[in-house]
């Protein structure tokens, strides 16, 4: 087998204090091997520090670098996105910018891959976080696996992976504007394996990946990727319809042949607002359906890439262009 090529994607956000480290890592673990030819796509997710500086750099003084800078912050899984639709390579690997997870664990799913695996996901056996980070995380991983990804996926939570260029092409075809990327490979299926590694703490800055994040991408993956939402609605309308049904014939007979209750107005408000938070809750969720729907009845673009250092600058010669047209 010819030597394979490895493309190692990671988005960037405001990552000035961990680039240095990262490039060290990188170049020391993985661009210094000869059994597979490793490049590095970097994402600059519109940052508003010196991290795209620092790419463009970085660049210039290897040919195994190619970043490209997004038009504005788009998330991390748009960003993610821009790097698979123009990798190039026989294999794709996530890895973060802040060296949480170790470069070093890619050469194990590069093993695992060539022993056949298309999708290899990273499980984190230990990690250096706050406990109620774990405890979430761990939570999130639950619901997903019992509500959202398919039944015999070997799905984990997070974005460290790596996916055949099979799969890479696979995903390049799905284009919903609500995405998490783990979500959408978990989801096309293939041969899968697990490597399991130790989760190291963040080595500088501060990181994007916050507890109203994780919350707002376990309720994305559960909308987007899971029947269950509906179906709860629907128990709930069908549980609180029975209640309704069962409490009118009550008060219906008790009309006809009891002793009708005088007063009750505490009873009428505590049901009326019981029933009207039901019903708002119902609208609600077809509302969040009809506005997912609305986004992508538009078709509106994923990301717009404002550079590419593998494309020439033209900015230059513009000024001259529109002289030239105006004459």
């Amino acid at each position: 087998m010819a030597v394979p090529r490895i493309c190692i994607i990671t988005p960037m956000y405001n990552e000035e204090a961990c680039f240095a480290a990262y490039s060290e890592a990188v170049e020391r673990v993985l661009l210094s091997r000869t059994d597979a030819h490793y490049s590095v796509l970097l994402v600059d997710d519109g940052s508003k520090d010196r991290t795209w500086e620092l790419m463009q750099t970085r660049c210039r003084t290897s040919s195994r670098y190619r970043a490209l800078r997004l038009s504005r912050n788009f998330g991390a899984h748009a960003a993610e996105t821009a790097g698979l639709d123009r990798c190039d390579a026989d294999a794709v690997a996530m890895l973060s910018a802040d060296l949480q997870d170790p470069p070093e664990t890619i050469l194990e799913f590069v093993d695992a891959w060539r022993h056949g695996a298309e999708v290899v996901w990273g499980h984190r056996r230990t990690r250096a976080d706050a406990n109620e980070r774990v405890w979430a995380s761990e939570l999130f991983a639950a619901l997903l696996r019992r509500f959202a990804m398919p039944r015999d996926s070997k799905f984990t939570t997070g974005g460290f992976l790596l996916i055949d260029r099979k799969v890479v092409e696979c995903v390049r075809q799905l284009r919903e504007h609500s995405r998490l990327t783990f979500g959408l490979v978990a989801w096309t299926g293939f041969r899968q394996n697990v490597v399991y590694y130790d989760r190291r703490a963040r080595i500088a800055g501060k990181s994007g990946w916050s507890f109203g994040r994780m919350i707002v991408a376990m309720y994305d993956a559960l909308v987007g990727f899971s029947t269950a939402v509906p179906r709860l609605v629907t128990v709930v309308g069908l549980t609180f319809s029975l209640i309704g049904t069962v409490a009118a014939a009550y008060f219906v007979f008790n009309a006809l042949f009891g002793r009708p209750a005088v007063g009750g107005w505490s009873a009428i408000m505590v049901t009326l607002t019981l029933f009207f938070g039901i019903t708002f809750f119902i609208l609600g969720t077809i509302c969040e359906y009809l506005l997912r729907i609305y986004r992508e009845v538009v078709q509106r673009p994923l990301y717009f890439v404002a550079a590419d250092t593998a494309e020439p600058d033209l900015s230059a010669n513009r000024p001259a262009e529109l002289l030239r047209a105006l004459a």
